[in-house]
């Protein structure tokens, strides 16, 4: 095989080990095909439960009423997700997790007003409807290994420099430690506060942890003036079960040598440990993010019918539980299908949708 076709595919396998969680061997198990809505959706899809056939094809099943009598009132936190699961399926705590997040007034609003607006914008016509982003300075942050996916924002900043629309992109290491890039990025929205009087922060993946850092922990209030937003993109904001699970000697050896035949160099102890969920789900309750910021936590909830190696046994898009994408205090919306890597989402139009609703809140608000 040629050096350069050799080199090529063993970095597509490393950086299919690393950046993507689902990476897994999957069995793909047998599932009851419906067709119905959800929260207004139209939902048309394989599920693996009959209870979860009927919360989206019937809400007036005897399942579902007796479901909901039993678990109706309670708070859905991991261990009841997980209890869930082990009783039903994960379909149905997905499901049950959905409802409970639209069952509050401003996730409900929010929700409401996404379904509403999606599919009534265009993609040729997006930049013309940019407008009242004028006084708005954008900055994102990307997510990890940014240069090679989504992760970077390209599409819409395509669309910002086609409506003239002011933004930055913090130049975070695409394969950096979480403390590291959450210097980078504090570092940047340093300098530019008072310079720009309405900031908003956009993060994905990866970078949500590392902002949600820089904003809670390293600057201080004074510090953030100018950040009146922040749009946390299926931010893994405890880190993620798929770092603990590379963390373990044997397969960590397997993914240093795939990334040393490949060229990549880094301290991959470093990096998976500061994405551990072991360790970051405990470290994130210390975070402060000043009230004064609007959050809206944009998460993509995905209907499994694969069971993986990593075997998240609550609601989660792949690379990290829902639950723990959700920065304390902050308004939820769901992308139902698409899963961690929004595959088959036009993002351009979400995130317009998105940000036309935070500046109309801020508005509100001030």
């Amino acid at each position: 095989m040629d050096r350069h076709v050799a080199g090529s595919w063993l970095q597509k396998i490393a950086l299919l080990l690393v950046s993507v969680a689902v990476s897994n061997s999957c069995i793909t198990q047998k599932g009851i095909y419906v067709e119905g809505s959800l929260l207004g959706y139209p939902v048309a899809a394989a599920v693996d439960h009959k209870l979860a056939a009927a919360m989206i094809t019937n809400r007036q099943d005897s399942s579902v009423v007796k479901f909901f009598e039993e678990y109706g009132n309670i708070q859905p936190d991991n261990e009841v997700l997980a209890s869930i699961t082990k009783k039903y399926s994960l379909n149905v705590a997905t499901l049950f997790f959905i409802e409970k997040l639209y069952s509050q007034e401003k996730n409900r609003r929010l929700q409401d007003y996404y379904l509403s607006v999606i599919d009534t914008l265009s993609p040729q016509h997006l930049a013309q409807q940019l407008l009242f982003l004028q006084s708005v300075y954008v900055v994102f942050i990307p997510a990890f290994n940014y240069e090679s996916n989504i992760g970077n924002f390209s599409q819409q900043r395509e669309l910002f420099d086609a409506a003239k629309v002011p933004y930055e992109m913090v130049n975070v290491q695409p394969w950096g430690s979480v403390e590291d890039n959450a210097e980078i990025v504090a570092k940047q929205l340093r300098k530019i506060n008072g310079q720009h009087p309405n900031v908003i922060a956009i993060s994905a993946s990866k970078g949500g942890l590392e902002t949600a850092i820089a904003l809670g922990k390293i600057l201080n209030p004074g510090e953030l003036s100018s950040v009146k937003a922040w749009i946390n993109v299926c931010g893994i904001l405890k880190g993620s079960p798929a770092a603990d699970y590379w963390a373990v000697p044997v397969r960590k050896w397997w993914l240093s040598c795939g990334l040393f035949f490949a060229g990549m160099r880094m301290d991959l102890s470093a990096l998976l440990r500061s994405l551990s969920y072991e360790q970051r789900r405990q470290e994130v309750q210390e975070l402060a993010i000043p009230g004064s910021i609007y959050t809206v936590n944009f998460i993509a909830a995905n209907l499994h019918l694969k069971k993986d190696r990593i075997n998240m046994a609550v609601p989660n898009d792949g690379y990290s539980p829902l639950l723990d994408e959700i920065a304390a205090g902050g308004d939820v919306v769901v992308e139902l299908g698409p899963g961690h890597t929004l595959e088959g989402v036009d993002l351009n139009i979400r995130m317009v949708t998105l940000l036309r609703y935070v500046v109309n809140q801020l508005t509100i608000n001030n």
